[in-house]
């Protein structure tokens, strides 16, 4: 189940072609537990994990506008930052699903 969950979120990412919206990579990244914050600057995102000790944080920068793009490089970012720590995700999902 839990890593069902982490391949949902990471075949959306892979299949967003050009672009995705800031809302639905939030989403995504919020499926997995992620915390999700605005940074210092306007459409500057950060994210962080407090379950997986070995990573501190990634970022991302949304466009401007209502619901705005996110570029491909970041959405490339992100995806290799969650292929990093595939294993650290899919455990935590298992337990959390188990309590």
């Amino acid at each position: 189940m839990s890593k069902n969950v982490y391949n949902e979120v990471i075949n959306a990412l892979k299949h967003a072609g050009a672009s995705m919206r800031c809302k639905q990579v939030t989403a995504l990244l919020k499926e997995l537990d992620f915390e999700v914050r605005d940074g210092n600057r306007g459409g500057h995102k950060v994210y962080t994990h407090q379950y997986i000790p070995s990573f501190t944080s990634g970022s991302y920068n949304c466009d401007h506008g209502k619901n705005p793009e996110i570029k491909r490089p970041y959405i490339k970012k992100i995806i290799k930052v969650l292929e990093k720590y595939e294993q650290e995700l899919v455990k935590y999902l298992e337990n959390k699903n188990e309590n």
